[in-house]
């Protein structure tokens, strides 16, 4: 267990590996087998889904409904934390995996203290507009917890973000862009966000590059392997894989193929 770690900002020449869903590709999203999955595999943070339950309990989830994994028709929203606690959530993905239970987003921040840092991605989905109750329960359990310097809170909600920002200006946001947008720095500008979530081929060097120079750091989303080398062109500062260990060991093995290009070209 290491002491208490800060939000990774990245630097230029080692890309972020963030766990996307836990390490999705190896174990059950958002479950503690794919979280430990992450954490084993040397991922910088661990990308985790929270919405509320009826009953006002954050839990760890991404779809709204329960249909996508477990054939199941109702929604997240409509459910108790008693109803939800006792589902199968990891026999869809294998026999290994029954028997996985949904987190509870308080018990997954004390576990990741000192351990792991978190992208906690805020599943507003349907709310209406200015309910703040998931951002509100959120924020509760992360100052609990006393690790507001090892997460950063993501949404694609960008009024949210702003209304976070508002309350908490000090705690690191990231906005995710819904697209290849015409103006990326002034979008993020309105959300008080540090970092800029988005997909490859989204964005390319000159917008890398601009977002940089305006202080943002860039994250690409699920990548697939033979892509990282793309993401170590385009300059950015961190990937979300879904396999954490083998994006970790094509970008190093990028990284030494570009570091022996360099000495090599000094000895020419």
């Amino acid at each position: 267990m290491r002491g208490a770690m800060k939000v990774p900002e990245g630097h230029r020449g080692r890309i972020l590996v963030v766990g996307h869903r836990g390490a999705e590709a190896v174990a059950p999203e958002n479950t503690w087998a794919a979280l430990r999955a992450g954490c084993d595999a040397g991922a910088d943070w661990l990308e985790i889904d929270v919405q509320l339950t009826r009953d006002g309990e954050a839990i760890l989830y991404h779809d709204f409904t329960l249909y996508p994994k477990l054939r199941d028709p109702r929604w997240v929203r409509d459910m108790t934390w008693e109803e939800l606690a006792g589902l199968d959530v990891g026999r869809w993905y294998g026999a290994p995996f029954a028997g996985e239970r949904i987190p509870r987003f308080a018990e997954v921040l004390e576990w990741a203290r000192g351990r792991a840092g978190l992208q906690v991605d805020l599943k507003h989905g349907f709310q209406a507009p200015g309910d703040d109750r998931l951002e509100s329960a959120a924020l509760e359990l992360i100052d609990r917890a006393g690790v507001a310097e090892e997460v950063v809170i993501s949404s694609w909600d960008e009024v949210a973000l702003a209304r976070i920002h508002a309350r908490r200006p000090e705690l690191a946001l990231a906005v995710n862009l819904p697209g290849r947008v015409s103006d990326p720095v002034g979008r993020a500008a309105g959300t008080g966000a540090r970092w800029v979530m988005a997909f490859w081929p989204q964005v390319d060097a000159g917008t890398v590059a601009q977002l940089h120079e305006a202080g943002y750091r860039v994250c690409l989303n699920e990548l697939f392997t033979n892509e990282y080398g793309e993401a170590a062109r385009l300059g950015v500062d961190a990937v979300t894989a879904a396999d954490p260990g083998a994006a970790r060991a094509a970008l190093d093995e990028i990284l030494r193929f570009a570091q022996g290009d360099r000495l090599g070209n000094r000895h020419d």
